[in-house]
């Protein structure tokens, strides 16, 4: 009896629930400022269900060595007051580790903030200019710089299109802020280096702030003077440096006025939503998806289980793998004793050869050069779907 009671004790204590491990120690804070309205806010709004995702995903297998990754998400309204109460709390009362802001342009508000609190920050977005850790050392990002892409696509253009003239004409479609024009002179210098003719620049029209509604009518009118301008050059190419939703206006009327060009798109501008238009070219490091890569198995499980009737856009992948990303440079940095903000700045920086699965190119970042790569594939939309085109192309360091 002895023995059966002494037994029965021993069970009874194994079947006892245990806490959650990840529970029982700190979480690890990190902060993600993302747009959920203005131009942004289409893809913001999926990128922000990717990033959740992921934090929960990750947290179900244990976390980041046995701590939770608490992903702590604010809406990001680019009003200056409330950007700023928000990077505060983030900051002073949340005492995060890491920060992620979708919107450049939001970065850029927050530029003396950042590094005033060394704060290392992941930007959606991050110019080739920012990318020097000379003069900005905690910025960071995922994805190629938009001149890095814009030169991808100039090469692919002369080496990769099956384009048969020696001097195709390229012509420059975007947004006319700092941002649109920002890449431009040195992607323009180094397309003449490859022989390519370049047209004068396009801008749109302001029709997609908040501020300023407009019917479809009125968009119409407002993109024919656009279209008028890219037909006056007659270019071989036209890239787009816009957001999606930019994007699919454009090609909705150049559709009805049956324009001749073949339509390339930034990272940006390039997702699901253009799948109506066929033959239309994306410059994309980020993988659609269900793309048939090895990241996308842990992705697509969670969609099923958690939202199997969602349909999700490129943006989704990108906040998944900004996740996964942010989960291995953490991990990088707990060994230390006591885990700081400079110690996560190092982890980022000795990111060597990281390969998120395949869905993003592979991430090396130097305390020299903080671009986490220079290669990026090209896409085409085929029969209404995002099919690969090419495999990838290197801007070169």
């Amino acid at each position: 009896m002895k023995k059966l009671s002494l037994f029965l004790s021993i069970l009874f204590f194994f079947l006892i629930p245990l806490p959650d491990l990840c529970l029982s120690q700190p979480s690890l804070k990190v902060g993600a400022l993302v747009p959920f309205t203005g131009r942004w806010g289409d893809s913001g709004k999926e990128s922000a269900k990717g990033m959740l995702d992921a934090g929960k995903w990750i947290n179900q297998r244990g976390g980041v060595f046995g701590r939770k990754l608490e992903i702590l998400l604010i809406d990001d309204t680019s009003q200056v007051a409330e950007t700023m109460a928000a990077y505060r709390k983030l900051n002073e009362s949340d005492q995060i580790l890491l920060l992620d802001i979708y919107s450049t342009e939001t970065a850029l508000s927050l530029l003396p903030h950042i590094h005033y609190d060394r704060l290392s920050t992941l930007v959606g977005s991050l110019p080739s200019v920012l990318a020097k850790p000379s003069k900005y050392p905690y910025l960071f990002s995922i994805t190629p710089t938009p001149l890095d892409l814009a030169k991808i696509a100039m090469k692919f253009i002369v080496e990769k299109s099956g384009i048969k003239s020696k001097n195709p004409k390229v012509t420059f479609l975007g947004f006319p802020d700092h941002l649109g024009r920002d890449f431009l002179d040195e992607t323009k210098a180094y397309a003449k280096e490859l022989g390519i003719q370049i047209g004068p620049d396009v801008w749109i029209p302001d029709f997609f702030q908040p501020a300023k509604p407009s019917s479809p009518e009125e968009i119409e009118k407002l993109i024919a003077p656009v279209l008028s301008a890219i037909n006056q050059h007659g270019p071989d190419f036209v890239y787009l440096s816009l957001t999606s939703r930019e994007a699919s206006s454009i090609l909705t009327e150049a559709k009805k006025t049956g324009i001749k060009t073949t339509w390339i798109c930034n990272v940006k501008a390039f997702d699901e939503n253009l799948s109506a238009f066929d033959g239309v070219l994306g410059v994309q490091p980020i993988s659609p998806f269900g793309e048939d890569v090895p990241g996308m198995a842990g992705m697509k499980e969670a969609h099923q289980r958690w939202h199997p009737y969602d349909s999700h856009t490129l943006s989704y992948v990108e906040g998944w793998a900004t996740v996964q990303v942010i989960a291995e440079v953490l991990g990088k940095a707990l060994p230390e004793q006591r885990l700081s903000r400079e110690r996560v700045k190092s982890s980022l920086e000795e990111l060597k050869d990281f390969v998120p699965g395949g869905l993003i190119p592979p991430i090396t970042i130097s305390t020299n050069d903080h671009r986490p790569s220079v290669e990026s594939r090209i896409f085409v939309v085929k029969g209404g779907k995002i099919t690969r085109h090419t495999e990838f192309i290197s801007a070169g360091r």
